[in-house]
């Protein structure tokens, strides 16, 4: 074709020429379709020129029986009541003047109820400190009603309450004592024995104040009556929050203790509270 129209060009008059460069140009552009028509992507079908069916009406709808529901379920029998979920998991006694709040003229049953608060997370089965433990706030609890009577007849109840916190307070000392040697970490079995060390002398002066403490009852309001509350006072919060600091030092060191070191380990096992059975 180039050829062609150059003859065109050089002999503009000459009609062999130009139709011959007619003939060729057809020819090119007939090749150029074939191409186009080789390299298109095919052409979808022609789409349906026909509406789509009408839609039925609902009267005329229905379903077989393969295609039914299935039957709805029995309701519940009435007169009977839910199953009853069972009791929460309890292995203490005597925890009923822990479910309220003492009051700000308590503040020995305020000691001994954040004490019970650190403790009742975790079960007193298979763990002798959590026991002694609870006991020790129970009884703490039981020094406090003592300590705002105005009888006489509580001196010797008094006394002998004391005397048991202080027996449960050595118990502590001796097991975090005995948790102490078994323990792996330096610096967690140094920090269990500085807590669990002050626990005697506190205990062992509880008895004393508490005995001085007794000796005037019946005779509140007077100076003496008021320094020895006081003071008892003090070291009942200390003595609770000694032995709350063991217990968090002693769950510390039970996980730093070696398996075959000892057959008596300590368990420390959550209470299930009781939404969750």
């Amino acid at each position: 074709m180039v050829g062609d129209a150059k003859l065109v060009a050089t002999n503009i008059a000459d009609p062999a020429a130009a139709a011959a460069w007619k003939t060729s140009f057809q020819r090119l552009l007939g090749d150029v379709r074939e191409v186009r028509d080789a390299i298109a992507p095919p052409q979808p079908p022609p789409l349906p020129t026909s509406l789509p069916p009408p839609i039925p009406e609902l009267s005329a709808l229905h379903l077989s029986n393969a295609e039914r529901a299935p039957p709805r379920p029995p309701l519940p029998r009435e007169g009977l009541a839910p199953v009853r979920p069972p009791p929460p998991e309890t292995d203490d006694e005597d925890e009923g003047v822990f479910r309220t709040m003492p009051h700000a003229n308590q503040p020995i049953l305020i000691a001994a109820r954040g004490l019970h608060q650190e403790v009742r997370q975790w079960s007193s089965k298979d763990n002798e400190i959590i026991a002694a433990a609870k006991r020790m706030a129970i009884l703490m609890a039981r020094l406090s009603e003592l300590v705002l009577s105005d009888s006489r007849g509580s001196k010797r109840e008094l006394i002998a309450t004391a005397k048991k916190i202080a027996e449960a307070s050595e118990d502590v000392t001796r097991l975090a004592k005995e948790l102490a040697r078994q323990c792996t970490d330096r610096r967690i079995r140094t920090n269990l024995l500085q807590v669990c060390e002050r626990i005697p002398t506190i205990g062992t002066q509880l008895k004393i104040l508490s005995t001085v403490k007794a000796t005037m009852l019946g005779a509140q309001g007077s100076d003496e009556d008021r320094e020895a509350t006081e003071m008892l006072v003090g070291n009942a919060q200390n003595l609770m929050q000694s032995v709350k600091e063991t217990v968090r030092a002693a769950e510390g060191a039970s996980i730093k203790i070696r398996s075959d070191q000892t057959s008596n380990r300590l368990q420390w096992v959550r209470r299930q509270p009781w939404y969750q059975y």
